[in-house]
């Protein structure tokens, strides 16, 4: 009986996805993607001169998603999250979930900001409802100054009460798991 090549061939293919999706394999493959690329970790770090008491940050911001227009100024003398994100970046994508999920359990005591970059409000509305998100989102109107304006995506900060920033992460995170939520606990009690 003679095998034919195409069905080899097949085989092989089969067994390299099986390999990539359902291994050990497929979480390293990813992880080395992510570092060659944009979505990768950043080596930059934390720019503790950044506070959102500045006057420069006096950002006006459309609101969507059941929010209303606001100000970045606004939110001082709160706990921020501000996300920058898109619809079209898969690793923004990837991390929604988790802000939905934090948002629910801590949107009454911090003020979430995703700021859209990047996007259109006719593509990342009919995402937002497909997903059932229900956090703030917002598109600049105004003229981001330099060093709010992210050099990847998707980029976050956590702002204290104070405006300082007390984290930047530059890349897609659970930012749902045990360790944030008690940071975020600790800076809502300061």
């Amino acid at each position: 009986m003679k095998i034919d090549k195409r069905i080899i061939f097949s085989a092989i293919i089969l067994l390299l996805l099986a390999l990539f999706f359902f291994t050990p394999v497929g979480n390293w493959a990813t992880d080395l993607l992510n570092k060659k690329t944009l979505s990768g970790q950043s080596v930059e770090k934390i720019d503790r001169n950044f506070n959102l008491n500045e006057e420069e940050l006096s950002i006006a911001l459309k609101g969507y998603n059941g929010t209303p227009d606001a100000n970045l100024a606004d939110f001082r003398g709160k706990v921020v999250f501000i996300n920058f994100w898109g619809s079209w970046c898969p690793p923004c994508v990837e991390e929604m979930p988790s802000i939905q999920k934090l948002y629910e359990s801590k949107g009454q005591d911090v003020a979430f900001v995703l700021i859209t970059m990047k996007d259109k409000p006719e593509k990342f509305i009919p995402f937002l409802k497909e997903h059932n998100y229900t956090m703030p989102v917002y598109e600049a109107s105004s003229l981001l100054p330099k060093k709010l304006i992210p050099g990847s995506f998707p980029t976050t900060y956590i702002v204290n009460k104070k405006g300082e920033v007390v984290l930047k992460e530059i890349k897609s995170a659970d930012w749902n798991r045990p360790q944030m939520q008690e940071m975020i606990n600790q800076l809502v009690s300061e």
